[in-house]
């Protein structure tokens, strides 16, 4: 049975049949923009299912795209799914707007397909795992702090053992299995995490050794986001203080490209758990 489409999907559906109507009506980007008293810049991002879609904006765009009083009526009850709030909701300014829109789409994803070259991916860790990145990037945080990481990480992995978990499929560097975050205990116990959720038929973990030498992604790591619905992949780049989406033609296939390349220089995935599990007896 296909899941309900949360509300990412939903801004994301909607923000893209706003330009179809557009379009269809001549009605220009700037035009538009200034009827909901914005910029082109802002209205794009509400097109493109990035940027929260008011009712009132369906309001205002509908008589001005010419719409139906019917179609004005479904792009409404669109728009209250859309702004349904998420589960990261109860974290408040813990969660910074740029990361909300991220769990949004990982939270509707039917596919994750993504490279680590410096840490365990957020779905695979472990809370002490989490514990050691959370004080290696604030020093003074406090305990209370680090909980709340704790229960952040828990939040977005809970997913992976629901019915509707996505198909995972993760190449880590070899390096992120020598790095001993958290000290020998905390990452044997990670490695073995590791090798558990391996097991499961939805997860795929392969390691890229380090005799792999040069390849497609050394300059950063990448999450290629699959979803159920038609036209909806993107691939997010994150660099700590923000985050960027691709989702045109050409940054897809070459995003797709270069995981195709790394699933074929990394370990099969029985020889990644090999690996991982020799690693682990030797902490």
């Amino acid at each position: 049975m296909a899941r309900r489409p949360g509300p990412t999907i939903r801004r994301w559906q909607l923000g893209g049949e706003l330009r179809r109507h557009r379009e269809a009506a001549g009605v220009s980007a700037r035009r538009a923009a200034a009827e909901l008293e914005t910029t082109p810049s802002t209205l794009s991002k509400i097109e493109g299912g990035k940027q929260s879609i008011k009712s009132l904006y369906v309001k205002l765009l509908a008589p001005l795209y010419g719409l139906s009083l019917e179609e004005r009526e479904r792009l409404l009850a669109l728009a209250e799914e859309a702004n349904q709030p998420g589960w990261w909701t109860t974290y408040g300014k813990a969660v910074p707007d740029w990361v909300k829109l991220y769990f949004g789409y990982e939270s509707d994803a039917s596919q994750l397909r993504t490279y680590e070259s410096e840490l365990v991916p957020g779905l695979l860790q472990t809370a002490d795992y989490v514990r050691a990145i959370a004080k290696a990037n604030r020093p003074d945080s406090t305990e209370s702090d680090l909980e709340t990481s704790v229960n952040l990480r828990r939040a977005r992995q809970q997913r992976m053992t629901s019915d509707d978990a996505p198909d995972l499929h993760v190449v880590v560097n070899e390096a992120v299995l020598h790095r001993e975050v958290g000290g020998p205990a905390v990452m044997r116990d990670q490695l073995r995490h590791l090798i558990k959720t391996s097991e499961s038929e939805h997860v795929t973990i392969q390691v890229l050794p380090f005799r792999a030498g040069a390849h497609p992604a050394m300059t950063a790591p990448f999450t290629l986001l699959g979803f159920d619905y038609p036209g909806m992949t993107t691939v997010y780049l994150e660099n700590g203080r923000g985050a960027l989406y691709l989702d045109s033609r050409p940054d897809l296939a070459r995003y797709e490209w270069m995981f195709d390349q790394l699933c074929q220089a990394a370990l099969s995935a029985k020889d990644s758990t090999a690996l991982m599990d020799t690693l682990s007896r030797k902490l």
